[in-house]
C-alpha cells in the first residue's frame, strides 16, 4: 500500500466517515426473501450499504444474524435475513473495526480497531500517536465497556482479528507490529506475544481462534503460514507451525467449525503488486491437534476480496466487503455493496 494515497482514496474515507458522524448508517434493506424452515438464511446475501466496507463478520446467536465491522465508519451493525442494515456499535473514534467477535455467554462484542487507513490517507493527524486496540461493546446495547491500547508507542500498529477462550482472556493480532495481545477479561493488556517467524516486512499476523483445547491458531497473511501457539497466557507461550500440505499465497480471517476442521480465507489485497492470486476459501483438517494439516476442500470464490468467514448453524458464510475501494480507490464491480455468501 502506497503512502502517497491518492485522493479518490481520502474522499472514499471522508464520506463514508461523514455520513456516520453525522447520523444515520446509509443502508438500503433488500426485499424478504421467502424463508426456509430449515434454513433461515439465503445461500447468498448482497446488501446494499454505502460507505461500510466491512472487513471483519461475526455470527451473533442472540439475535440469529451477522454482525459486520466497518473500515470506514468504526462502526459494528446488524446485517439480518432480509439484507437490513441496523447500526449497533457507534462510531467511537476515527478508525477502522476489523476483525469481530461475539462473546455471547458474557453478552459482548469485540472488535480489533486501527487508524491506520486514516492515517495512509492523510485523513488524521500525523503529529498524533497512532489509534490501534481492541474495543469491548455490551451485546444488546453496543455501549462501551473497555478500549484497551494496544499500540505501545509502535509506529504503524495495526490491531486485525480477536477472539477469546473460555475464560473471556481475549487475544488480538496485530499485523503492522506482528504479535498477539493478550487481554483480560476486565481490559487489561497482560502480555504481548512475539516470535521471529511472525515477522514480516508485510502483512503479519492476521486471522486468530482459540481452539477448545487450549491452544490458540493464528493465520500468518504472507505466505500463508499457520501457527499454534500453546500456553497463550503463560510468561512462556510455545509457538509451533502447523505443516501444512500446500501453503495458500496468503491467510486472511479462519474460523472452526464444529466438526473441527478450519475454513481459510485467502486473497490477493495485500500482495505485493496486488492482483496476481486468487480469491479462495480452503477448509484444512488435522488427525494431530493441529501439528500438521491438509487441505480437504478448496474453492475459487466467485465475489471479489473475501476476507474473513462466520460459522453459523446454517452454514459458513464468507463476507467479499469491497475493501479494496479503501486500499486502491478502485471502485468494486458492485459498489455501493458488500456480499454474505454461504460456501
Amino acid at each position: 500500500m502506497d503512502a502517497s494515497a491518492p485522493a479518490s482514496r481520502r474522499t472514499l474515507l471522508r464520506l463514508a466517515t461523514a455520513a456516520t458522524m453525522g447520523g444515520a448508517l446509509a443502508a438500503t434493506p433488500l426485499p424478504a426473501f421467502a424463508k426456509s424452515a430449515s434454513c433461515p438464511l439465503p445461500r447468498s446475501l448482497s446488501v446494499t450499504a454505502p460507505g461500510v466496507y466491512p472487513e471483519g463478520v461475526a455470527w451473533d446467536p442472540t439475535r440469529k444474524a451477522f454482525l459486520v465491522g466497518s473500515s470506514a465508519q468504526g462502526t459494528v451493525s446488524v446485517v439480518r435475513a432480509d439484507g437490513s442494515v441496523t447500526p449497533l456499535v457507534a462510531p467511537f473514534a476515527q478508525v477502522s473495526v476489523l476483525g469481530i467477535a461475539v462473546d455471547a455467554r458474557r453478552r459482548r462484542v469485540l472488535a480489533a480497531y486501527t487508524d491506520y487507513f486514516f492515517r495512509l490517507m492523510g485523513i488524521v493527524d500525523p503529529t498524533q500517536p497512532p489509534v490501534s486496540g481492541v474495543g469491548v461493546f455490551d451485546l444488546a446495547t453496543g455501549a462501551v465497556l473497555h478500549l484497551v491500547d494496544l499500540a505501545d508507542g509502535q509506529a504503524e500498529p495495526r490491531a486485525n482479528d480477536v477472539t477469546f477462550d473460555g475464560d473471556g482472556t481475549v487475544y488480538v493480532t496485530d499485523t503492522g507490529v506482528d504479535t498477539i495481545s493478550v487481554v483480560s477479561r476486565d481490559g487489561q493488556l497482560l502480555q504481548v506475544i512475539r516470535d521471529d517467524r511472525f515477522r514480516t516486512d508485510g502483512t503479519g499476523p492476521n486471522g486468530i481462534v482459540h481452539h477448545p483445547a487450549g491452544f490458540l491458531l493464528m493465520g500468518k497473511y504472507d505466505g500463508g503460514r499457520l501457527f499454534r501457539v500453546d500456553r497463550p497466557r503463560s510468561a512462556r507461550p510455545k509457538v509451533g507451525e502447523v505443516r501444512l500440505d500446500r501453503a495458500p499465497a496468503s491467510l486472511d480471517g479462519i474460523a472452526l467449525r464444529p466438526g473441527g476442521s478450519l475454513v481459510a480465507v485467502s486473497n490477493d489485497l495485500s500482495l505485493p503488486g496486488g492482483r496476481q492470486g486468487r480469491d479462495a476459501v480452503l477448509e484444512l483438517r488435522s488427525t494431530d491437534c493441529w501439528r500438521s494439516a491438509r487441505t480437504v476442500r478448496d474453492q475459487t470464490w466467485p465475489f471479489e476480496d473475501p476476507t474473513t468467514v462466520a460459522v453459523t448453524p446454517y452454514g459458513d458464510y464468507v463476507v467479499s466487503g469491497g475493501l479494496r475501494e479503501i486500499l486502491t480507490g478502485v471502485p468494486s464491480s458492485t459498489p455501493g455493496q458488500f456480499h454474505l455468501r454461504r460456501r
